[in-house]
This record gives structure tokens, C-alpha cells and sequence, in this order.
């Protein structure tokens, strides 16, 4: 065996240490990129709630989106931006994702939802804004039938954007940022999921998202906190 050849001059080391300061070095490093970036980016958490998975921003539509509500977005219009909060994504087990990993992950999403409506009900400054996108990656062997259907369960819609080299560009940075942050966060999924995915784009119109989610008697009053 390999470990058999190891000369007691050598210091030991249990068989994960080295693994696991790696990991902590990885997830401090993609950590603190990541909090940079949002930063940057203005993201921030609109609650303090330990099982919302999604954080916002202020952004504006790249391009005009026709959603099927009637709300008609102009290029350039302000917009929200959803990001997930991926420290808060329930991680896979060793076997993968099953019912109770996918059952939580529903349940996390409708309750990040229903936090997110009481939040926009209750700031004014959100008024105004009429739709809400989530710039996804998703593995090319799901459709867009596929992927049309899942975002609808929560009521969005999957808004093809026009295709240009700006697009692809970002649409690569954006898969290695999915892989960084997979490793850092959720790493017994990284070998279930390919480095090139695709860029999605997923909107939901201020009204169907407070028809559908605002509940204020069924949710706590979250706070925001700036990231």
C-alpha cells in the first residue's frame, strides 16, 4: 500500500486533514470573492430568516421582456434581481439529492418567496418596480419544456434573451461562478452537475408574485440587512 512507504521523518497526517483545510480555505476564499461581488453588485438579504435562500438587488432589464400577466418591461427599466443565498441552499448527502432534499428545497423556496412579498409590500421604494428576474444556469440535458414547467410551479417564466457575444461571455463567467460556489457550498453535488450549463432567464411580475405569495398573516416581518 502507498501509506506503507511513508518514512517516520515525515510528519503524519489523518487521512482528511489536509482535505479539510483545503475546503476551508477554498470556502473562505470563495466566500469572500462572493461578498465582494455582492458588493458590488448591490445584493443584500431582505431578512435575517435562517431558511430564505434568496437574496436582492436593484438592476434594469438588458433587454424588453413580455410577460404573460401583460406587464411589458422596457429595455432599461429598473428591475429586482434575485440571487440565491447559497450559504442557506440545504446541501446534498453523500448519495445525492432524493424526496426529503428536494421537499426541503420546495418548502425553502415558498417560505424565501412569501418573506420576499411581505418584505416588497412593505418597502416603499419597491413600489414601483414591476418585475422581478433570477438569472439561473441549468444543465443543458434539462429542456426548455422541462425548465419552463419547473419555474411556473412558482410563477415565473422562462424569457429567452436575445443572443449576442456579450451574452455568451457572461453566460461562461457564470458557470464557473456556479462551480466555484457549488464547491465552496454544496460539494457532493459538483460531480452530478457539468461545468457548462445554460443561462436561463426566469421573471416573475411584481402583481403574480404578491397575488401568489403575499401572505403577510402566514410570515414573520423580515428585516433588511445589508449585505
Amino acid at each position: 500500500m502507498a501509506s506503507e512507504v511513508i518514512t517516520s521523518s515525515e510528519p503524519g497526517y489523518a487521512s482528511g486533514a489536509s482535505g479539510a483545510r483545503a475546503d476551508d480555505f477554498w470556502v473562505a476564499l470563495v466566500g469572500s470573492v462572493d461578498a465582494v461581488m455582492r458588493s458590488i453588485h448591490g445584493i443584500y438579504e431582505f431578512t435575517e430568516d435562517l431558511d430564505c435562500v434568496l437574496r436582492i438587488a436593484w438592476g434594469h432589464a438588458s433587454h424588453a421582456v413580455a410577460l404573460s400577466d401583460g406587464t411589458a418591461v422596457v429595455e432599461g427599466e429598473p428591475v429586482g434581481a434575485l440571487h440565491l443565498w447559497n450559504e442557506h441552499l440545504p446541501r446534498y448527502s453523500e448519495r445525492g439529492p432524493d424526496v426529503a432534499w428536494a421537499c426541503e428545497m420546495r418548502r425553502r423556496v415558498l417560505h424565501s418567496m412569501r418573506l420576499l412579498a411581505a418584505y416588497l409590500e412593505r418597502e416603499p421604494d419597491w413600489q414601483s418596480v414591476r418585475a422581478f428576474y433570477a438569472a439561473t444556469t441549468l444543465s443543458n440535458r434539462l429542456g426548455n419544456r422541462q425548465i419552463q414547467r419547473l419555474a411556473g410551479r412558482y410563477g415565473f417564466e422562462r424569457i429567452e434573451p436575445p443572443n449576442s457575444l456579450l451574452l455568451r461571455l457572461h453566460a461562461l463567467g457564470d458557470c464557473f461562478n456556479t462551480w466555484a460556489l457549488t464547491r465552496a457550498f454544496n460539494p457532493a453535488a459538483l460531480r452530478r452537475q457539468p461545468f457548462l450549463r445554460g443561462r436561463h432567464e426566469l421573471w416573475i411580475s411584481h402583481a403574480t408574485l404578491i397575488e401568489r405569495y403575499g401572505m403577510p398573516d402566514k410570515v414573520g416581518q423580515p428585516t433588511h440587512r445589508a449585505a
